[in-house]
C-alpha cells in the first residue's frame, strides 16, 4: 500500500467538508459516520490538519469543522506530506532500500514511478476529489 490510512482517511474528510454546499460547521461525527473513519482517529488527523491550517475548527456544543482554505487550494500532496510516515517515498517497494545506487533492479524504476505519482498529487486537489462521481 503506497498511501497510509490517515492520507486517505484525511483526503476523505476533506473532500467530504469540501462537499458541503453552504459554508457550515461539520461535527466530527457527522464526518466519521459519513466517511466511515473512527471518529477517535479522526480527532487526531483533523487536529493535525488544524496545527498546519488546512482545517479551522470551533469547540463547544454548536461547534465543528470546516475548511481554512478553498478546495482547489488544497492538494493531495498538501495532505499526503503532513499525514505519511513516509511522504517521499524515498524506501524501493522491492528492497526497502533509501539509495538509489543500489543493486536491486527496481531502484531505478521505483523513482521514476515515485516522481510520476508526486507529480500528480502535487496537481490534484480536494475540489477535485470532492466532486460527485
Amino acid at each position: 500500500m503506497i498511501f497510509s490510512k490517515a492520507t486517505g482517511y484525511g483526503i476523505r474528510a476533506l473532500a467530504y467538508l469540501a462537499r458541503q454546499n453552504d459554508v457550515r460547521l461539520c461535527g466530527l461525527n457527522e464526518i466519521a459516520v459519513s466517511e466511515r473513519i473512527p471518529p477517535v482517529y479522526l480527532r487526531k488527523l483533523l487536529g493535525e490538519l488544524r496545527r498546519h491550517r488546512i482545517v479551522e475548527s470551533v469547540k463547544g456544543v454548536h461547534g465543528g469543522y470546516l475548511l481554512a482554505r478553498q478546495p482547489q487550494n488544497i492538494t493531495l500532496w498538501d495532505v499526503f506530506r503532513l499525514l505519511d510516515h513516509d511522504p517521499y517515498l524515498d524506501e524501493c517497494l522491492l528492497c526497502g532500500s533509501r539509495d538509489e545506487s543500489s543493486k536491486c533492479p527496481f531502484c531505478a524504476e521505483w523513482k521514476r514511478i515515485r516522481d510520476e505519482l508526486i507529480a500528480t498529487l502535487q496537481t490534484k486537489t480536494i475540489a477535485d476529489y470532492a466532486r460527485p462521481v
